[in-house]
């Protein structure tokens, strides 16, 4: 056999295989209706490419922008004019980060495995962070670039993948931030700038695609002071998918992960010993071979079989609530309405409206702000400190005398409890070694 006889019977392969395999698509019928309005509003202003003619990377900007379509065209041209200048279309093969392993060393951070309904799973180690030796082999530039090229991977590669491995359409992704150790030392004026780059980015290009986020190991000071803080900044919708768990609570974690897909240092049982730890592997079904060249040859726009909600089921945005599509792989020629099951432009992250919603690198953003507020509180107790004693005056020398006056009598008071204590427990005691005894004698008496 040839080798373009073995090429044909490769695809042919492949093709058989994705025919087999269908993909659950769940949209709301309002939506439909809505996006199709947008998309209409675009293709007049010749605003739409091939390429980012999808129906959910639309719905994410709409949702972003309240779904408000005059709002949404103009944040949607401003984005399809950063990503020509930025060159986002094709920055995964025109990007090469060589200094990623460097980079992961002072800034540990990746993808690992898929939660429960599917979705990948991201992983930052906040408190493994080291800004100052992470800018010493990169720059702000390029490590912006390899967090675009990052996205880009996630939606052209592993979104699509986890939909076929899951068979049905996975748009969002499951966010950790490991926050053990995180303190002061991980921040500085370079990782705030970095942080906030990260945040416009995603903030106005990539939004709406964090299904949940889980901020671990956190710690007295960031669960009392810090959180209580960020939610002041986020809307009801982002706090309800946001999850902080202390360190005894990793345990959680597993009602959405299972454990040989969490590392170990989140709980899990993996530890990818041979590619060099969790997240340095890439661990997930894009690496996957057939599931990759699925993703690689088959860019379709299938058929649909739609099939209506019960009338008892209310429409709304809830995923189980809405109007099921399910896509087949078959390959077939349609219009827009069919729904392409492979995108390779999907969008991710957060929000671009004022209201602000869910992403990780808005939170970073928040949390950053809390952290210069303490900074500015830290320098201000140490400023106090520094301000010499004052002697009270006279009315104060009196109050302080009769507060320690009340302090003694609240000692001598304590002081008489405890030994009234001591008395009582020592009476105790003593009964109990003459019942002791007592009951002892009869035993004996009984014996005899």
């Amino acid at each position: 056999m040839s080798d373009s006889e073995d090429e044909r019977s490769r695809i042919g392969s492949l093709a058989k295989k994705a025919i087999s395999c269908s993909i659950e698509d769940v949209r709301d019928e309002n939506d439909e209706k809505i996006v199709l309005r947008l998309r209409q509003e675009l293709l007049n202003k010749h605003s739409l490419p091939p390429r980012h003619d999808d129906y959910h990377m639309l719905l994410r900007f709409l949702k972003t922008m309240d779904f408000n379509v005059d709002k949404t065209v103009t944040a949607w041209e401003e984005m399809l004019k950063w990503r020509n200048e930025f060159g986002a279309d094709h920055i995964i093969h025109d990007f090469n980060f060589k200094e990623l392993d460097q980079v992961t060393m002072y800034y540990p951070q990746g993808y690992h495995g898929v939660d429960k309904d599917g979705r990948p799973i991201y992983i930052e180690r906040l408190g493994k962070a080291h800004p100052g030796k992470l800018m010493d082999v990169t720059t702000i530039e390029r490590y912006l670039k390899y967090h675009v090229q990052e996205f880009e991977k996630a939606l052209q590669q592993k979104l699509p993948a986890c939909s076929i491995a899951a068979k049905r359409r996975v748009t969002t992704t499951t966010t950790i931030l490991d926050a053990d150790g995180l303190g002061m030392k991980n921040f500085s004026p370079a990782a705030a700038n970095l942080l906030s780059s990260i945040a416009k980015v995603d903030c106005s290009y990539y939004p709406e695609t964090l299904h949940r986020m889980f901020i671990v190991n956190a710690g007295f000071g960031f669960r009392s002071l810090i959180w209580p803080a960020a939610q002041k900044f986020l809307d009801p919708v982002t706090i309800a998918k946001i999850q902080v768990l202390e360190p005894k609570s990793l345990s959680k974690l597993l009602e959405a992960i299972d454990s040989s897909q969490l590392p170990d240092f989140l709980g899990g049982v993996c530890t990818c010993a041979s590619e060099g730890g969790c997240l340095r592997s890439n661990k997930g079904p894009w690496n996957d071979p057939e599931i990759a060249e699925l993703v690689h040859h088959m860019e379709v726009n299938p058929i649909p079989q739609t099939t209506k909600a019960p009338p008892h089921i209310k429409n709304d945005h809830d995923s189980s609530t809405r109007i099921a599509t399910v896509e087949s792989l078959e390959p077939a020629k349609g219009e827009w309405s069919q729904p392409q099951l492979l995108n390779k432009n999907t969008e991710n992250s957060s929000s671009a409206n004022t209201s602000i919603r869910e992403d990780s690198s808005v939170n970073k953003e928040i949390v950053l702000q809390c952290l210069d507020r303490l900074k500015k509180l830290e320098k201000e107790c140490t400023e106090i400190s520094r301000i010499p004693v004052k002697h009270p005056e006279a009315n104060d020398q009196k109050l302080l005398t009769g507060t320690l006056e009340r302090i003694k009598s609240l000692e001598l008071d304590l002081d008489k409890t405890k030994s009234v204590l001591h008395l009582t427990l020592a009476k105790q005691i003593q009964i109990t070694e003459q019942l002791d005894s007592h009951y002892e004698d009869q035993r004996k008496r009984c014996c005899i």
